[in-house]
């Protein structure tokens, strides 16, 4: 899917783009207005623009330049158009061998249990399930839609011969999990169940925070990696005039996974 990177250029000098909301540049659509002068109504406008481009172009998938991150009403108009918006947990979830290597340290991972909370089930996560079950000592499901997810446990019992447990029990599930790997629960859900002390928490959602005053574990929300120089990334980026793009949005964009070390946060 093509991606399109969307930034702003206020440059009053070039009368032509001046008079026109928005422009296209080959990758980029250009906003050619300072959106923090705009209403919640011109605003809508130039997103009007935008989805005539990427419907022509027959792609929903967009960057957005980094300062025009800032500009909630602006980014909710484009969600609210259900469009593909690059962010930080394509990558985040794409650098899950990276993540856990990290959390493990000198642990095997055949000798480590990990319990996945999860209720969505996609092509991506059924995947990466699939993979987890081949390493680890033992898979947990934890999620609301058992029997759906009844069908990927006996694929991967068939398949590999690896049992997994699916499980909803909010006083035990979790009560006893090291490693939890947060894929889309909200902290309203998660808070709902019994968390280990001492969990370390991957949290793709994004918002986890847990409430329980006796938890003393990690939670990891962000992550940060350094590039090798070499990456075809960088090389895209500088090509492509994209320094004001966030990395991680740069490697949804072209679905690449960077070369380098990830740091948690």
């Amino acid at each position: 899917m093509k991606t399109f990177y969307i930034e702003q250029n206020i440059n009053k000098r070039n009368i032509k783009k001046f008079f026109r909301l928005v422009t296209k540049k080959e990758n980029k659509i250009i906003i050619n207005r300072n959106l923090v002068k705009l209403n919640i109504k011109k605003k809508s406008k130039i997103v009007k623009k935008i989805l005539e481009i990427l419907s022509n172009e027959k792609t929903k998938q967009i960057a957005i330049e980094r300062n025009l991150k800032n500009d909630k009403e602006f980014v909710n108009l484009l969600y609210s158009c259900n469009l593909n918006i690059c962010n930080k947990n394509w990558l985040f979830f794409k650098l899950l061998d990276k993540i856990i290597d990290n959390l493990l340290e000198n642990k095997l991972r055949a000798e480590t249990e990990i319990w996945i909370c999860v209720n969505d089930l996609n092509n991506s996560i059924e995947e990466e399930l699939i993979k987890l079950a081949k390493e680890f000592k033992n898979i947990s499901i934890v999620t609301k839609y058992i029997e759906k997810f009844k069908k990927i446990e006996e694929i991967i019992y068939v398949k590999y011969g690896i049992l997994i447990n699916i499980s909803n029990n909010k006083r035990k599930s979790l009560a006893k999990a090291d490693l939890i790997l947060n894929i889309d629960f909200p902290k309203e859900i998660i808070n709902q169940f019994v968390i280990y002390d001492e969990a370390k928490i991957v949290d793709f959602y994004g918002d986890v925070k847990i409430k329980k005053k006796r938890f003393n574990g990690k939670i990891i929300n962000n992550y940060d990696f350094e590039i090798d120089n070499e990456d075809e990334v960088l090389k895209f980026v500088e090509e492509n005039q994209l320094k004001s793009f966030d990395i991680k949005d740069v490697c949804q964009g072209l679905q690449v996974v960077p070369k380098g070390k990830v740091f948690l946060k």
